[in-house]
């Protein structure tokens, strides 16, 4: 029971973290220049530099994807290569 309760707990925070990173790179920036694109490789990157995380280009890609359609931007401004 405790070991189950603290794999959630661990998926939580992983999950938390994630987000928190895909949040970090949409910036006002994306305001004003219609033409910038974020790509998941971004996310990545960041998710390892800060949080010591290793995780897949497809985690990557739903992460940013919820984190532009929450903050309001279509998924179009994310890269797909």
């Amino acid at each position: 029971m405790f070991k189950k309760h603290a794999e959630t707990r661990e998926a939580k925070r992983r999950h938390r973290q994630i987000m928190n990173a895909a949040y970090h790179l949409i910036t006002p920036m994306l305001i004003v220049d219609r033409t910038a694109r974020l790509s998941p490789e971004d996310v990545v990157v960041l998710v390892q530099g800060r949080h010591q995380i290793r995780i897949t280009a497809d985690e990557a890609k739903d992460a940013l994807g919820a984190a532009l359609l929450e903050r309001g931007y279509s998924l179009d401004r994310m890269t797909t290569a």
